[in-house]
């Protein structure tokens, strides 16, 4: 029971990933087709992560009282809905209103799914279990940015270019909540009958009382420090592409337009639109193919982690080499001159993020009883979200900076990041393999056998 309920949640989390995929990487370019700034992108990011961190701890503790199946199913129905809102936008207004909707319904997916894995994992082969969330970002990843740009280049039914992906995301979502809601199983029967009595409201408190803890303390806030630094990933990435290589991308929709079109007409004699959906389709093809390389790289890494990596070398040590070298990576990112060195350096931020992610997660988990898993992992959540409030509109207010002498524009985000992600490492130095076979602590200290999940 316990290896199919991992094959459909596996699936469940790929098709959710994989409309996120198809949208996530093109955000710049939606707000540059409304004429917004790269601030107003980090904004939109940050009204997103702002739900979640408000409703992730909700919706994790929710999954201790009701079950991870509830809280599954209305993060699917969310996106689909969330998703649709996006897509049917036609200015900034709508695009915000569709993503807070989307933060507020889809906070549940990641904290019930990291409890979902505990559930039915034991302690030994929590990592591997956590590598199935990063294996599924992985193939959303490799899968949705390509998907995306390849729709936004054939729409159909007069739909705009851009909005192809956004729509696609939604019947993808839609269709996962239907098969979900008929094939993943419940796991978690032991319901927590202590939130009856202190009330859903007080889930606050939890993020304060899981930092304040000796051992998950130190994981969280390694966590938070590394999350910040990742943003500029998230934010940052597609504005890179966009402003440092924004002249390769115009040759690019003009060698595009030439090479379909023999008829003495040249680029700049196009009408301003036309002008305008090619340049976006040559940017969403280089953007795609960057998140695709992420997303395969995430994809092969998280194999070696769920095929014992973890097991063998050690979480804290694979946490220690994450950081290593996301703090490496981003620093020659910020000076890479070529689009060529961008797509080579991405896959070794995605080498670092894949192995650091679900050590820290199976590190955090091991920490938590079978009764406070939804808990923590919804505030591990909420303090991702909070780290990606806060670094989106900085980092996205930095990136049109340009160095003097006009060297490296949008990197000034980069060297920031890698800057914090050399303090995750730092912190990272300090972390301590659990004993084998010892007791997992619960949220509050209280022992737990170290078998159960």
């Amino acid at each position: 029971m316990k290896r199919s309920a991992l094959i459909i949640l596996f699936i469940t989390i790929f098709i959710d990933l994989l409309g996120f995929g198809l949208v996530l990487p093109f955000l710049p370019i939606y707000i540059k087709h409304f004429g917004g700034a790269p601030w107003v992108c980090g904004a939109l990011m940050a009204s997103f992560s702002l739900m979640q961190f408000i409703f992730s701890p909700i919706w994790g503790r929710m999954s201790d009282r009701v079950g991870r199946r509830p809280m599954i199913l209305l993060s699917l129905i969310g996106s689909a809905i969330s998703f649709t809102a996006f897509g049917m936008a036609r200015s900034l207004i709508v695009l915000f209103t569709a993503r807070v909707a989307a933060g507020i319904l889809s906070a549940a997916s990641l904290p019930t799914a990291q409890a979902y894995i505990a559930d039915v994992t034991p302690p030994d082969k929590r990592a591997g279990g956590m590598a199935i969330i990063g294996a599924a970002f992985g193939l959303g990843f490799a899968f949705g940015p390509v998907v995306g740009a390849q729709l936004s280049q054939h729409p159909v039914l007069g739909i705009s270019p851009i909005a192809m992906p956004a729509y696609f995301a939604a019947l993808m979502c839609l269709g996962n909540f239907i098969w979900a809601f008929f094939m993943l199983p419940e796991t978690h029967h032991e319901r927590n009958s202590e939130m009856e009595q202190r009330g859903i409201l007080d889930v606050f408190p939890t993020i304060n009382r899981a930092l304040a803890d000796p051992v998950v303390g130190k994981q969280l806030t390694v966590f938070g420090f590394a999350t910040f630094a990742f943003a500029a990933v998230e934010s940052t990435f597609s504005w890179l592409i966009l402003l440092r290589f924004d002249r390769l991308i115009h040759e690019r929709a003009a060698e595009h337009w030439a090479a379909l079109h023999r008829t003495g007409q040249t680029f700049a004699q196009l009408p301003p639109e036309t002008q305008r959906d090619l340049v976006e389709k040559a940017a969403t093809a280089a953007t795609g193919t960057i998140f695709a390389i992420v997303g395969i790289t995430v994809l092969l890494t998280q194999g070696a982690v769920m095929g014992g990596l973890a097991r063998r070398i050690g979480e804290h040590r694979l946490v220690m080499f994450g950081a290593g070298t996301l703090t490496v990576s981003l620093l020659l990112i910020a000076i890479a001159p070529t689009l060529l060195q961008i797509e080579l350096l991405s896959a070794l931020i995605a080498l670092g993020n894949g192995v650091m992610n679900p050590s820290l997660s199976a590190l955090i988990t091991h920490a938590a009883g079978p009764k406070e898993r939804g808990a923590i992992s919804g505030a591990q959540q909420g303090l991702g979200s909070l780290a990606r409030i806060i670094a989106p509109p900085i980092n996205n207010t930095l990136v049109s900076v340009k160095l003097p002498g006009n060297a490296f524009p949008s990197g000034i985000p980069f060297f920031l990041s890698a800057v914090v992600m050399s303090v995750a490492f730092m912190l990272s130095l300090k972390l301590k393999p659990l004993p084998s076979g010892a007791s997992v602590r619960g949220a509050h200290g209280a022992p737990a056998p170290a078998t159960e999940g």
